[in-house]
């Protein structure tokens, strides 16, 4: 299986016979100066999984919407919140899930599950290999921006949610969470409570911007819970795993 970190918290997945992405926020050029999706990825035979968690413009461009005129073989996987959306006219090509919803197919199941601000999360098995796709579901304690009181609140609601996610799943083979260092000294602390309290293969951060200095800084709490951190260091960088 081959990842790819596209930007933001987009990341593409490719399997035998089909690929999936989440969150597409906006595309980049490959080392060979194609672009990822709109050169690449649509012009793949395989079958091509859509993921989208939430309606916020950094995670769902409406582009996505015409690629099935391009690539018919589209199957379209949204957070319910993302029905709300007014950028979205035709339904029934995509399916909607609130949490604890479930969608299956002969290559996947998908399990949705809660986030911390708009829309959810995906739990999504192929051939037993779990993978979680975090959205916008992160530790947003805002600790030096808001009262004591109201970031403890922001942390309990996360730590819910984490332990619903844990309820379900004891292991993940990857996990893409957001790392992000806008939430000051403490920003890794939702990512750190994460592979904590769930046992993870390896690690993709989000939601990070241009900082891959600060997002890689995981890297040395992830090898203490035996996780691999996979470091990013550019747009379109690639993993086998």
């Amino acid at each position: 299986m081959t990842v790819t970190y596209i930007f933001h918290s987009c990341y593409l997945l490719e399997f035998d016979g089909f690929s999936i992405i989440f969150d597409f926020y906006k595309d980049e050029k490959r080392d060979d100066d194609r672009f990822w999706i709109n050169d690449y990825l649509l012009g793949k035979e395989d079958d091509l999984y859509v993921f989208c968690t939430h309606s916020h413009s950094d995670h769902f461009n409406p582009e996505i919407l015409e690629w099935k005129l391009k690539k018919p073989n589209t199957k379209y996987i949204f957070a319910k919140e993302v029905m709300e959306n007014r950028e979205i006219t035709v339904f029934q090509d995509i399916v909607f899930l609130d949490k604890l919803q479930v969608y299956e197919d002969s290559r996947l199941k998908v399990k949705a599950f809660g986030s911390t601000d708009a829309g959810g999360s995906f739990l999504v098995n192929v051939a037993g290999q779990r993978f979680f796709h975090a959205g916008d579901l992160n530790n947003w304690h805002w600790n030096e921006e808001v009262p004591m009181h109201e970031a403890a609140g922001y942390e309990n609601s996360y730590l819910c949610q984490l332990e619903l996610l844990a309820e379900n799943v004891d292991q993940l083979y990857l996990a893409m969470c957001p790392v992000d260092p806008r939430l000051g000294k403490d920003y890794m602390r939702g990512a750190e409570q994460f592979v904590s309290r769930i046992s993870t293969d390896y690690f993709l951060p989000m939601h990070f911007g241009e900082n891959y200095e600060k997002a890689n800084a995981f890297s040395r709490y992830a090898k203490l819970q035996n996780t691999k951190y996979l470091d990013v260091y550019k747009k379109g960088q690639s993993f086998n795993i």
